[in-house]
């Protein structure tokens, strides 16, 4: 953030021609904005939203009505003895504990290539499980909160009309499934950031359970937030209709713009899912039947045509693919989509313009390319929390797209999208809002990509959690030759370089003069730019060579398939991507050999099998080699377990 843009948005706000006196949010759209119409608007069946956020127009004092019997309920945003009444005053409120010139220079990172210094303590959860806590710490040492923080007490600090719900669903759950949510609850409350790294995707109960659990945290952030802006709504009406009344300070209570939470999924199978848990926070009310009408409308949107048949999700996917590829792909994926939900006090107004909506649901893709087409991206503006499900399906996309996204929360906006200025926190005004935000990453397992994500590119001042857990090892068939062949790296921007020397100097000279590994031999490669580079390589050396990659068409997949299986092509490459989304069975292999370890630790399991599929194969008759270095410690553990992957990294 320049200075130049800091003095642009606290002018704008003194420009402001009531600037001087408080007034009534307006959260009404404003049919002479064209951008915010042209953000949401339907385009063929990829792009969810149309303009008709009208339909979900609500009145200043409709809101305040719906809202008002719950006050009660709510703490001020009073400290006492210097601690603050809620965990969301504490953060969210004007005057937060959270900024000072302290933490504001901590969480800047030093140099072009520094880094925000943590200072992690971590804790057992149970067998195999931890959890590692992160705080903001500088040359004085670490910056603690915890004296000024209540205890996350969710009862309290839960709306009752939501939590009561969630509390009668969760006593149906098995205990495993209530233990994790009593885990992270408490940490969502904390605001502070929150990456889960061991949601099975083979396993829908827990994905259902920890769903419910942040959904209810997101629906009770908005909840409260509405509360706070009706109650000081009728304070200014109050001033303003009594000459007697005293005038209230300046209330600086809302952002830029009126969206809050985003939640960013691979696709619409996996939003559908998201937004059948948050509709269970939401009973039916009012108008039942616009009601039901909009949540099939949803289904209808979201769910795959009708008329269509999806064999993964009728069970003909099931004993053929596994589990987890069953649960990530049945149902809808199309991964260009984007929706805006408006919550009016105990009603869900799904399809609205971004602008009047409270929630945004989106893939990556269809985030970026709204944003890319429109130019603008001031509804991300005000996003306070941001939910990234299924990170390591995100992986498999293209991070770039998160990245980018990410990239454009909560910047300064470019219009005046009918914002009053006097409203606005000081701390967006500063452009801090990105260091109060809330980062909620989920994923089935962790990458050096995502930790680098979660510890360098995300940054809110407040800390951070990682929920982690020690892998036991996968089984593979008995009698198999594993060859763990370790290289060295000095630093991580060098080790693909490096990688690639040991192949092309050592691994595959080795591969071509054996008898044996020089036919029937299948290369799996993780990245994909190592791939490309691989694949250049190997076009200029006199081998018999085939690629599979998750571009192939299905002619170029059946004949790669069929040459290699028949002999005909001595090698096969592979990347995990083509295994990610096609998770065909491979024949043919009696050597493999890994590039590097894969990230999905049954993808292992998987190609250790396939050489199986021809009954006559032995153990000894199949080869395995894994490339890796220290960087690979992630994957290695979820193949080999935890300890072993230590002693191979120490290499003893």
């Amino acid at each position: 953030m320049t200075e130049q843009n800091i003095t642009t948005a606290k002018l704008l706000a003194l420009l402001n021609v009531n600037a001087s006196r408080p007034r009534k949010r307006r959260r009404e759209e404003d049919d002479s904005f064209v951008g915010s119409v042209k953000l949401n608007k339907r385009q063929a069946t990829t792009v969810i939203g149309d303009n008709e956020a009208a339909a979900g127009t609500q009145t200043d004092d409709e809101h305040e009505a719906e809202v008002e019997e719950d006050d009660a309920n709510q703490n001020t945003d009073q400290l006492t003895n210097g601690v603050a009444e809620s965990s969301w005053d504490a953060h969210f409120k004007n005057n937060t504990i959270y900024l000072s010139s302290r933490t504001l220079e901590a969480v800047q990172p030093p140099g072009e290539h520094g880094r925000v210094r943590w200072k992690h303590i971590s804790k057992p959860l149970g067998p195999g499980r931890s959890i590692t806590s992160f705080t903001l710490e500088d040359k004085e040492g670490e910056i603690d909160f915890v004296g000024a923080m209540p205890p996350p007490e969710a009862s309290r600090l839960i709306d009752y009309k939501l939590w009561e719900p969630f509390q009668k669903r969760a006593g149906k759950l098995p205990e495993n499934l209530r233990n994790l949510q009593d885990q992270l609850l408490p940490e969502l409350l904390r605001y502070r950031d929150v990456h889960h790294t061991y949601i099975s995707a083979s396993n829908p109960d827990e994905q259902s359970a920890m769903r419910d659990t942040v959904s209810m945290h997101l629906a009770n952030h908005v909840r409260r937030l509405q509360q706070d802006i009706s109650r000081n709504n009728r304070l200014v009406s109050q001033t303003q209709a009594s000459d007697k009344a005293p005038i209230p300070e300046a209330i600086q209570d809302q952002g830029f713009t009126r969206p809050t939470t985003l939640i960013l999924v691979p696709f619409k199978n996996s939003a559908l899912r998201w937004i059948t848990s948050y509709l269970a926070h939401f009973p039916l009310s009012g108008n039942r039947e616009e009601a039901i009408s909009e949540r099939k409308r949803l289904a209808a949107a979201f769910a795959l045509p009708e008329g269509t048949v999806d064999k993964l999700a009728a069970g003909e996917g099931l004993g053929v693919y596994p589990e987890d590829h069953v649960q990530t792909f049945k149902g809808n994926i199309d991964d260009n989509f984007r929706m805006g939900i408006r919550v009016v006090g105990k009603v869900l107004k799904p399809f609205t313009n971004f602008f009047a909506s409270d929630i945004i649901i989106a893939s990556p893709l269809g985030l970026r390319l709204a944003i890319e087409r429109d130019g603008t991206d001031d509804f991300l503006s005000s996003i306070e929390i941001v939910v990234v499900d299924q990170a390591d399906v995100l992986a498999m996309q293209n991070w770039t797209h998160l990245q980018f996204v990410i990239e454009h929360l909560n910047n300064l906006p470019k219009g005046n999208n009918n914002t009053d200025f006097s409203r606005v926190k000081s701390w967006y005004l500063d452009g801090h809002a990105k260091y109060l935000r809330q980062n909620i990453v989920m994923s089935s397992y962790e990458t050096p990509q995502i930790r680098a994500f979660f510890t360098n590119e995300i940054r809110n001042v407040a800390g951070k959690v990682r929920f982690e857990r020690r892998w036991p090892g996968v089984q593979i068939p008995e009698g198999v030759k594993l060859n763990f062949v370790k290289f060295e790296s000095v630093n991580s921007r060098e080790e693909m370089e490096k990688r690639f020397e040991f192949f092309t100097n050592d691994v595959f000279p080795g591969l071509r003069k054996s008898a044996v590994q020089s036919a029937n031999t299948l290369i799996f490669v993780p990245s994909y730019f190592d791939f490309i580079r691989l694949r250049n390589w190997l076009r200029k050396q006199d081998v018999e060579v085939a690629f599979l990659t998750e571009d192939s068409t299905a002619s170029e997949m059946q004949h790669a398939r069929s040459k290699f299986e028949r002999g005909e092509k001595s090698f096969l490459v592979v990347t995990e991507r083509y295994h990610f989304f096609r998770r065909y069975k491979l024949k043919g292999i009696l050597n493999l050999v890994f590039y590097g370890p894969p990230d999905h630790a049954i993808f292992y399991q998987e190609f250790l099998s396939f050489p199986f599929l021809k009954k006559d194969v032995e153990g000894a008759d199949v080869t395995c080699k894994i490339l890796y270095s220290r960087y690979d410690l992630m994957a290695l553990e979820r193949i080999v377990g935890s300890r072993e992957a230590s002693s191979l990294i120490k290499g003893v």
